[in-house]
């Protein structure tokens, strides 16, 4: 059964579970799933679905409160008391026991007005060991009136204790021409643009949002984070100040010029151990940056294949159409093993600060592994500084 459809068929039943669990690669669909599911819970306009045949159909198939009432409001608004969502602090990607006991002593009073109290788990898979066993005794022994909803990439994330006291809904990923269509027809972003930020995302709506600068507010995603003022902000702060579009743009210039070769190495690493600073210094970008990155080198091991093999490839398997030309004609000069190889020295630096490396000592490592990597075309390819000094 389909999730949204699922979802239905426990209002109509009036059957709600103690917890809920979502999966899937993507976010937005499952928030949104989420706090709508709250809204028609706690409908004051909403009407017994055994009152009439007509609306006992239209319960089946439609997933749509009223959005009028002073609940649909305060939900929208994010301000309803008794919708408390808790997520990773940023800068951590971690859910903390703090956290969850601050969340235990939010819920054990009843509903200060809901008919049902929502708690929504964004991330579960962040929860740390002490966290997860902390929510599990809450799980084990729900407040009054509320129910909880867990949202997670995977269901081998969790901890199976909390699995089997959840009932779980998979969210299937969006295909690129979903995402595409939804941030033409919802976000009214321009179809290259849109394709492009669908393609990058890997079917996350929330990814592609970013990429398309689709800013995420309140009557997008309700926010009603268990988190400190000063960490609201600095998420808020990331999310409304940066240009994605121009952001990738920049970038990519920035590395098809460190990477194209030329006479001058010595201005070439100049400019390498400049953009790393850079960069090192946006530590809550530096993901998407270094998934940006990943994507120009996939699609330029895409064309010197298909030059190499005189194969044509599909110009959907391309995900930067716009600098296509820009990239063929770099990759001209290339090894054929190169990209490759390039793209597995960006693994390892994403391993390595996944272990809280350095990141610029890591950023400049690898951008002075890729020049070094174009100063010929037989070249070997070099190990980072950081894999040197292991060696």
């Amino acid at each position: 059964m389909e999730p949204l459809n699922e979802l239905n068929s426990i209002i109509l039943n009036n059957t709600i579970p103690n917890a809920l669990l979502f999966t899937g690669s993507y976010g937005y669909e499952k928030k949104m799933a989420a706090m709508t599911f709250a809204k028609i819970i706690n409908c004051l306009n909403r009407k017994s679905a055994s009152e009439s045949d007509s609306l006992k159909r239209a319960a089946q198939s439609e997933f749509v409160p009223c959005n009028q009432c002073r609940s649909c409001v305060k939900i929208d608004a994010a301000m309803h008391p008794d919708i408390i969502t808790v997520a990773p602090e940023p800068e951590k990607s971690v859910i903390k026991i703090a956290q969850i006991r601050e969340l235990c002593s939010a819920t054990a009073s009843m509903p200060h007005e809901a008919k049902m109290r929502m708690v929504l788990i964004d991330d579960a898979h962040a929860m740390n060991q002490e966290a997860a066993n902390s929510l599990l005794k809450i799980l084990e022994e729900p407040p009054e009136r509320t129910f909880f909803v867990l949202i997670a990439k995977e269901l081998n994330d969790l901890l199976p204790t909390i699995i089997s006291r959840c009932r779980h809904l998979r969210f299937r990923p969006l295909s690129r021409n979903e995402v595409a269509h939804k941030l033409i027809q919802q976000w009214n972003i321009h179809p290259s643009v849109a394709m492009i930020a669908a393609k990058s995302s890997n079917g996350d709506i929330d990814k592609a949002m970013m990429f398309a600068n689709v800013r995420q507010n309140s009557t997008d995603i309700t926010d009603n984070r268990v988190l400190s003022v000063a960490e609201k902000s600095l998420k808020s702060k990331q999310n409304s100040e940066t240009d994605w579009i121009n952001r990738r743009r920049w970038l990519l210039n920035q590395l098809l010029m460190l990477i194209k070769p030329s006479q001058n190495s010595a201005s070439k690493f100049l400019s390498a151990l400049v953009l790393a600073e850079k960069l090192s210094k946006e530590a809550l970008l530096i993901d998407d940056s270094l998934t940006l990155i990943k994507l120009l080198f996939r699609d330029m091991a895409l064309i010197k294949y298909s030059k190499g093999k005189n194969y044509h490839i599909d110009s959907d398997c391309i995900v930067n159409s716009d600098i296509v030309n820009a990239m063929s004609d770099v990759v001209e000069r290339f090894s054929d093993t190169y990209p490759v190889m390039a793209l597995e020295s960006l693994h390892r630096v994403e391993t390595k600060l996944r272990t809280n490396a350095s990141v610029r000592l890591m950023l400049e490592s690898l951008f002075l592994s890729l020049i070094q990597g174009t100063d010929s075309k037989n070249v070997s390819y070099p190990q980072t500084t950081a894999d040197q000094m292991r060696a």
